[in-house]
């Protein structure tokens, strides 16, 4: 059996105060599936994060950049980003259509891009 997609779930929480110990978390978590895809039991991975993009604990660039080193180059598996975006959430669209924010950053480096949002406020 091999898992198409793993996400690597709000990431920013676990060094919320530490940028460094966080990149390096996340550079440990992609060298892990790195591994679980050489080993052929998962096909690519991704961030799902809920304000890691927003309050920029990480931009796209350097996911890639960490997907790369723990790739040992620049063939590396993240394929994908998953972030709250809906109609009430609309600060991610609002900012794309300036050409801003991380959805056309996804777009432009052939990232998957999920929405993760409630339709309506609770």
């Amino acid at each position: 059996m091999r898992l198409d997609l793993v996400l690597l779930h709000n990431p920013e929480r676990a060094h919320p105060s530490d940028r460094s110990a966080l990149h390096s978390a996340i550079r440990d978590a992609f060298a892990t599936l790195e591994e679980e895809v050489a080993a052929g039991r998962v096909a690519g991975y991704g961030v799902a994060t809920w304000a890691g993009l927003e309050e920029e604990a990480f931009t796209l660039g350097e996911l890639f950049a960490l997907a790369a080193e723990a790739a040992g180059g620049q063939h590396h598996h993240l394929v994908a980003v998953q972030m709250p975006v809906s109609l009430v959430m609309m600060t991610p669209i609002a900012r794309a259509l300036h050409g801003r924010g991380p959805l056309p950053a996804a777009a432009d480096v052939g990232l998957r891009v999920m929405a993760s949002a409630p339709a309506a406020p609770r």
